[in-house]
């Protein structure tokens, strides 16, 4: 998807593109038919437009649904569905990304392991020398020139090449994490 979003003139804000059509049909092909082992043990965080609340839904009337509430859980106004997008309705209310309100939902009856693509205190996150920190969506990030850029990227992908290294770093920090934890 990043291949295709960076041969557009203005990436995913292209005039006529529409990201998350285009994640329908990821999301699609990879969710099995069957999504009802995906009941009361996936949770997926969307924030409530109106009223900006977060809620986490873990249930789900079907795999439509599921995929709507994925589809809601990382719409991001104006830019997952262009400037007149409408963000997907789940139970009569438009939602949009969880991220916004409940960045790293926790769970009081159970260990939560949190990762995050931003440095911060979740447990798999880059380690970043900054000491000062900045809260934002009930996530607490180290302020860093290395974060508002991994920002940046979130929107504006780069090469395959950066996203596989991307994707070692992440490895590494699971592993590093795995190490400290003593996970077996």
């Amino acid at each position: 998807m990043a291949d295709e979003v960076n041969s557009k003139p203005f990436g995913a804000m292209t005039p006529g593109y529409y990201l998350n059509e285009e994640l329908v049909k990821i999301v699609d092909d990879f969710l099995p038919k069957d999504v009802s082992r995906a009941q009361g043990t996936l949770h997926v965080s969307v924030t409530k437009l109106k009223t900006w609340e977060n809620v986490i839904i873990s249930r789900f009337d079907s795999r439509e649904h599921l995929i709507k509430c994925l589809l809601a859980s990382c719409y991001i106004p104006m830019y997952s569905m262009g400037y007149r997008g409408l963000p997907p309705i789940i139970n009569d209310e438009e939602c949009i990304d969880g991220g916004m309100t409940n960045n790293l939902p926790t769970f009081s009856d159970i260990r939560t392991i949190t990762c995050s693509p931003f440095s911060s205190q979740a447990d798999i996150c880059p380690e970043d020398l900054s000491t000062r920190n900045v809260t934002f969506a009930n996530q607490n990030f180290k302020a860093s020139s290395e974060n508002l850029y991994r920002g940046a990227r979130a929107l504006f992908p780069p090469s395959r090449n950066i996203l596989k290294q991307y994707y070692q770093m992440g490895h590494d920090d699971a592993e590093r994490f795995i190490q400290r934890n003593i996970i077996t």
